[in-house]
């Protein structure tokens, strides 16, 4: 009975032991943020583009022996550095942007590149001023260190909103959707090695298998299949096409990019 008695205090002196070891563990520090983009200045105008010429700067000569300067940079918000190429053709005074770009544009009426830093709708997302301009294919961004990212709330800009929606960019290069159509954002993610670590398509507008759709308010997004991440790249592709290039502008909004950052 004696020898019964102690091995069963053995048992729970065990028991104890592995709980206490189990208890004792160090957790993993977790911190939750949001990406807002109200924390980036604007200028006069209420957008950032490069235009202020705060990028590295490179002279180049056109195959037409234009002179070109381009200026390499981007603007932050919080732990995410957006990257954007300013273009400014001296022999003809012209600009143009490429990358991302901030703004708080809310014209839903104007149509064309006029209106370009516009989204479709009254404001930010949920409420707020200021939101990320998506601007070209191959656009990207990256962070400060390896996050998961768990969502992003996404819209259409004014500019390819009236071009899907009715045909109409200002220029007469597109043509309205219908039945066959469609217009989608691909957000690829890459690791801290630059290997892929996962893909998400984004439907901006959907007219296959009986639908007519196009987005036009602030949705969200989960990005949760794309794991650790510390680049981000944006892809577009639409059915309005000539040869390889879209017709449909290559535009999108975000904001209120929801993220996870372990410590």
């Amino acid at each position: 009975m004696k020898k019964k008695f102690r091995l069963m205090n053995a048992a729970f002196m065990v028991a104890g032991l592995s709980f206490a070891f189990t208890a004792c563990e160090p957790e993993t520090d977790v911190k939750n943020g949001v990406i807002t983009f109200e924390d980036v200045t604007l200028n006069a105008n209420g957008y950032w583009n490069g235009s202020d010429r705060s990028g590295s700067l490179t002279k180049s000569m056109s195959d037409w022996g234009d002179s070109i300067y381009t200026y390499e940079g981007g603007f932050d918000s919080g732990i995410m550095t957006c990257r954007t190429t300013f273009n400014e053709n001296k022999t003809y005074a012209s600009t143009w942007w490429l990358g991302i770009a901030c703004s708080n544009h809310t014209n839903m009426d104007s149509i064309g590149l006029a209106n370009q830093y516009s989204v479709y709708a009254h404001s930010g997302a949920n409420g707020s001023e200021k939101f990320a301009l998506i601007g070209s294919d191959g656009a990207s961004c990256s962070f400060r260190q390896p996050i998961i990212l768990k969502s992003l709330m996404v819209n259409n800009s004014t500019y390819n909103y009236w071009a899907l929606k009715e045909g109409k960019d200002g220029a007469g290069y597109v043509t309205k959707f219908k039945a066959g159509d469609y217009f989608n954002v691909t957000v690829t993610g890459f690791d801290s090695t630059h290997v892929q670590s996962g893909k998400v398509i984004i439907p901006l507008a959907e007219f296959r298998n009986g639908q007519s759709y196009i987005c036009s308010d602030w949705t969200k997004i989960s990005l949760e299949s794309l794991g650790q991440v510390s680049t981000l790249t944006f892809s577009f592709d639409s059915s309005d096409k000539f040869g390889e290039w879209l017709n449909t502008p290559t535009y999108f909004c975000i904001d209120n990019i929801v993220y996870e950052e372990k410590k």
